[in-house]
């Protein structure tokens, strides 16, 4: 396995650099250009993703909102609230409010515990180390657009990537993308064969050429994308069988793939 640092990561921008930059910025989807070996210029979003439903100020808001936007459940809602009125008052409060009381909170109960839950998971989510042609292995959320990442079978892909090169001796891999789209089949992936064909991964580093990737899209079957490298003026289109997709699980041989999208989401 190669240590060599081949990529040199520029330092980090500053905190008010950032909020000169971006942070009040409405951020647009777009195509990009990504030069082999080089990080862009351009702020993307860090590769940090979060699969909670609420935080500590939205938590109540929106389970309430949630409840109630349907008709029965408001209707239930008003006639309790009606029974506050002396002349239209019929029976007890607590035949009214009990009920709706006790489901509102098994509701918030249940919605708390698989919001804590979902918390969790990001918590107990393996740290894999990725390499993205360091000496020390990075966390996921550490990943950039424009980082060349080796990954090993059994490895889960961090984040949406090119397949460049494989050491497999056919010249593919195979990944699982069951958290995906639910199919247990393992699919090909093609390696770029203006990189493949390179002798080591550090060649990589030494190609002149640029990858055009289209805007990021919520269709995981399609992909349009072109690679030129320009010492040699030879050129390669890209489709979605050159992909690997954040979430699924290389499932045979070594795969070195260079970051394309990084996702930030959350509350």
């Amino acid at each position: 396995m190669e240590t060599t640092p081949l990529l040199t990561r520029p330092n980090k921008k500053s905190f008010w650099s950032r909020i000169n930059l971006g942070w009040f910025r409405r951020r647009e989807l777009t195509s990009r250009v990504i030069y082999l070996g080089q990080l862009p210029d351009e702020e993307f979003p860090e590769n940090y993703v979060c699969n909670q439903k609420y935080n500590i100020i939205t938590f109540l808001p929106l389970v309430l909102y949630e409840q109630f936007k349907f008709f029965l459940n408001l209707y239930f809602l008003v006639m309790a609230l009606s029974q506050f009125i002396p002349s239209i008052r019929i029976g007890y409060l607590y035949t009214y409010w009990g009920p709706l009381g006790f489901v509102l909170a098994v509701t918030l109960f249940r919605e708390a515990i698989d919001d804590f839950r979902r918390y969790r998971i990001i918590l107990d989510t393996p740290s894999d180390g990725y390499r993205p042609f360091h000496k020390e292995s990075v966390s996921a959320s550490k990943l950039r657009v424009g980082d060349i990442v080796m990954l090993h079978k059994g490895q889960r892909v961090p984040a949406d990537m090119i397949l460049l090169r494989t050491n497999e001796t056919m010249g593919t891999v195979f990944i699982r993308t069951d958290q995906l789209d639910g199919e247990i089949d393992w699919k090909l992936r093609i390696p770029l064969s203006l990189t493949q064909k390179l002798p080591t991964d550090a060649h990589l580093l030494d190609m002149n050429a640029k990858i055009f990737v289209e805007k990021p899209e919520k269709d995981i079957h399609s992909f349009i994308g072109t690679c030129i490298r320009m010492d040699e003026e030879e050129s390669d289109s890209l489709d979605i069988e050159n992909t690997l997709w954040s979430g699924c699980v290389v499932a045979s041989g070594q795969a070195t793939g260079l970051v394309i999208y990084t996702v930030r989401l959350g509350v």
